[in-house]
C-alpha cells in the first residue's frame, strides 16, 4: 500500500501524519479547504501586521463596524485622560471622518490621525500654553 506524508500546521507546531493513498484521493475537498484555511490565516496575520504599523505611524484605516470607543481601546488602553476629552480630540483632528463632527456617526474607509497631546491641550486651552507663560513671565512673585 502506497502512503503519503501529509504536514499538518496547528498553532506553534508542525507535524506529520501517514496517510494511505487511496484516502488521500477521495478526501481532495478537505485538502483544498486546508490549503484554504492556511491561506487565510496568514492573510490575517499580514493584515493584523499592517494595522500595528499603521497604528505605530499614528493613524488607524476604519472599518465597518469600528466605534470611536474601541479604537480609542484600541490605540490608548491605558490613558487617564478622559473619554469625552478623547473623543472631542479625535474629532477635531479628523473632522471628515466624522458625519455633522458628531464621535458616534464614524465613516468607515477614512484613514484618521491619532490625537497628539497638543490636540488635547487644543481641547482645554484656548490660547497655547507658550504664550500664556510668555504673558506671565513678567508677573512678581512672591514667597
Amino acid at each position: 500500500m502506497n502512503y503519503f506524508k501529509i504536514a499538518l500546521i496547528t498553532i506553534g507546531y508542525f507535524s506529520t501524519v501517514m496517510v494511505p493513498s487511496s484516502a488521500v484521493g477521495q478526501n481532495a475537498d478537505i485538502d483544498a479547504a486546508l490549503v484554504q484555511l492556511l491561506q487565510d490565516v496568514e492573510i490575517r496575520r499580514y493584515l493584523e501586521q499592517q494595522e500595528l504599523d499603521s497604528l505605530s505611524q499614528g493613524t488607524y484605516r476604519t472599518k465597518g463596524g469600528d466605534t470611536l470607543d474601541r479604537i480609542i481601546n484600541l490605540t490608548m488602553p491605558n490613558s487617564s485622560i478622559k473619554r469625552s476629552f478623547l473623543r472631542q480630540a479625535f474629532v477635531q483632528a479628523n473632522p471628515r471622518a466624522f458625519r455633522s463632527s458628531n464621535p458616534n456617526r464614524l465613516v468607515a474607509g477614512v484613514d484618521i490621525r491619532l490625537p497628539t497631546a497638543e490636540d488635547v491641550l487644543a481641547l482645554i486651552f484656548f490660547t497655547s500654553p507658550e504664550v500664556i507663560a510668555d504673558s506671565t513671565a513678567q508677573w512678581i512673585s512672591y514667597p
